[in-house]
């Protein structure tokens, strides 16, 4: 573990220790959104997306209005887990719920594969963006003001959608593992002391497969820092762990020396031979 720790060092963050437990989904009724719990709740909303392609790159998309599908859970009382899938395009979303299901709001990082092209030749472009939403009842509205793609230099698109809640039980993706991050105990997190005996911000995060399907985490992930008001830091940091059995959850402990804001990317392959990419929702500290 020398490599992992000093890395985290480097990025203010300690690395401590780690679990492994049986992961566990709710449900309730057909139609209506389920109530948070103390296991979540959670909801399947069918509607439309509307993307549209902003000037600039030389890459195309599938513009326009499709069907879509969102499956969104809650864990604890303020973390918000979704799978969306529009055309041929498939994403996670992970954030922050204020309220409720039936009557919040919600902030959170979509990860998107799109396909697209470039000069005839296919392509999928893996995108990252802010989504802010809000819920009232059966309806559930977002807007991805702008979703950039680091693997497609230029692509640049919004989104806009609609839907409808159909069912209390989010739905799963046939043949694809569905990897769950999220900070247990919530993600603000108040000052406290580390295992080192040092005085900092000391959280717990979980990662889970609710699928039923073995991953393969990959060795490294990103970690996203913010102090005192600064720039944002990235630092490649060494996985704890990069076996996470299906249906499974394991977890490991990191503590900020510093005050500030840290939200975590993880990519892997699952058994069916997927490309798994999921963030942590953003934990903020003090």
């Amino acid at each position: 573990m020398g490599t992992a720790v000093r890395r985290i060092r480097a990025s203010s963050f300690l690395m401590l220790a780690l679990v492994t437990a049986a992961a566990c989904s709710p449900g309730t009724l057909p139609s209506t959104p389920s109530l948070v719990t103390v296991g979540g709740g959670g909801a399947r909303y069918n509607g439309t997306i509307t993307t549209r392609r902003l000037p600039g790159g030389n890459f195309t998309i599938v513009e326009g209005v499709q069907s879509l599908s969102l499956s969104l859970t809650v864990r604890g009382t303020d973390q918000i887990n979704g799978r969306l899938e529009a055309g041929g395009s498939t994403a996670s979303l992970t954030g922050t719920l204020t309220g409720n299901l039936a009557s919040g709001s919600f902030q959170a990082t979509l990860l998107i594969s799109t396909p697209a092209q470039q000069g005839g030749t296919a392509i999928t472009c893996e995108g990252r963006g802010d989504v802010s939403g809000t819920l009232s009842g059966l309806n559930l509205v977002f807007n991805a003001p702008s979703v950039t793609y680091g693997n497609c230099p230029g692509l640049t698109t919004t989104s806009q959608g609609q839907a409808v809640a159909v069912s209390p039980i989010p739905g799963s993706t046939p043949n694809r593992a569905n990897v769950v991050i999220s900070i247990l105990g919530g993600t603000r997190v108040a000052r406290g002391t580390c295992a080192s005996g040092l005085p900092g911000f000391p959280f717990t995060v979980e990662i889970a497969e609710t699928n039923g399907i073995n991953v393969t985490l990959d060795p490294t992930f990103i970690a996203e820092e913010r102090h005192g008001g600064g720039s944002t830091t990235t630092s490649t940091v060494d996985m704890p762990f990069t076996d996470l059995a299906g249906g499974t959850r394991r977890t490991y402990d990191v503590c900020s020396l510093t005050a500030g804001t840290y939200q975590a990317f993880f990519t892997g392959t699952d058994g069916a031979g997927n490309r798994i990419t999921t963030a942590s929702p953003v934990v903020t500290f003090g």
